[in-house]
């Protein structure tokens, strides 16, 4: 694996860890965080900031997650691609449970941008 890729697992681990500074260190000041729109947590977020907001609306929708990333791949142009598989029980009492993947392209050692890809139809069902 490449530093780019222990960079991203690094931040990863931090999440795992409920460190949630520690999971945005990594990023860029100007980096953009996008997600679907058709998700609650979903729009563009700018910087660590903006990462730290995502990541407290995603986590608000849950009584339990667990997104745990299974691959780090270290890609071409500076990218690394994330396979995660995720589980967790909603604040609406379901089950969800999926795959997705996330994009990360990464500039001068810090995370420039980080795209989400997913089911997103099964997940805002599992919301209702």
């Amino acid at each position: 694996m490449g530093a780019n890729a222990d960079m991203v697992r690094s931040a990863w681990e931090a999440f795992g860890r409920g460190d949630v500074d520690g999971a945005v260190s990594t990023t860029a000041d100007s980096a953009q965080i996008v997600l679907p729109d058709s998700l609650p947590w979903g729009g563009t977020y700018t910087g660590p900031a903006g990462f730290k907001e995502m990541i407290g609306k995603f986590l608000s929708q849950f009584e339990e997650v667990d997104p745990a990333p299974q691959t780090f791949l270290e890609a071409e142009d500076d990218h690394v691609v994330v396979t995660v598989k995720g589980v967790g029980r909603t604040k609406s009492g379901n089950d969800l449970s999926g795959d997705s993947i996330w994009l990360y392209k990464i500039e001068g050692g810090k995370i420039a941008r980080a795209e989400f890809y997913g089911d997103t139809a099964t997940a805002v069902q599992a919301l209702r």
